[in-house]
């Protein structure tokens, strides 16, 4: 009898368990379609970023759509990040596969309203739609706030493009401080 208690013991606390263990296998922070435990144990990515390479397409859509590498920029290692050959319609798994420059796409790889030519000008990579990581995409620097899309703090006062423009605040004025 003994014996019977104590595995029903054990049986009781193991389903009481259960729910919190998979509670945390199917919790996703950044919302990329991977758990953050999958994140963490079989792809290595960061469960706070949602495309941890940065290379246009989320964790979750690199590993469960296109089968690319969530920690490689350029899954094929043809120059072109993933995210660009798949919005431009060649595969980011074979490197004979690029964008067709005949595209009308092609004049702007990443999209975000800036051509190439111009991105390139500002010195700018017209493959990210935001250069410097700053938060605030190229167009947002280069037509709205005329700041430096490849500096993260253009007034040099310390606070980040982007966080100026989400505290109220001028990236391009340095009197212009964040409270």
């Amino acid at each position: 009898m003994k014996i019977f208690i104590n595995y029903l013991l054990l049986m009781i606390i193991m389903f009481w368990q259960m729910p919190l263990a998979l509670a945390d296998q199917v919790e996703d922070s950044d919302g990329d379609g991977l758990s953050d435990f999958d994140e963490a144990r079989i792809h290595r990515t960061d469960s706070q970023l949602s495309d941890t390479d940065t290379d246009g397409l989320s964790d979750g859509a690199e590993v469960n759509e296109y089968w690319t590498l969530p920690l490689v920029a350029d899954s094929d290692g043809d120059g072109y990040l993933d995210g660009i050959e798949v919005r431009q319609g060649s595969d980011p798994n074979e490197a004979d596969s690029r964008p067709d420059p005949e595209n009308e796409l092609y004049k702007d790889l990443d999209g975000d309203g800036i051509s190439n030519i111009e991105e390139e000008e500002y010195g700018a990579d017209p493959q990210r739609v935001d250069s410097d990581f700053d938060d605030l995409d190229d167009r947002a620097e280069i037509q709205v706030y005329f700041t430096n899309p490849t500096l993260v703090d253009t007034d040099g006062d310390g606070a980040w493009d982007g966080e100026e423009v989400q505290g109220g605040t001028d990236p391009g004025n340095a009197e212009d401080h964040l409270k």
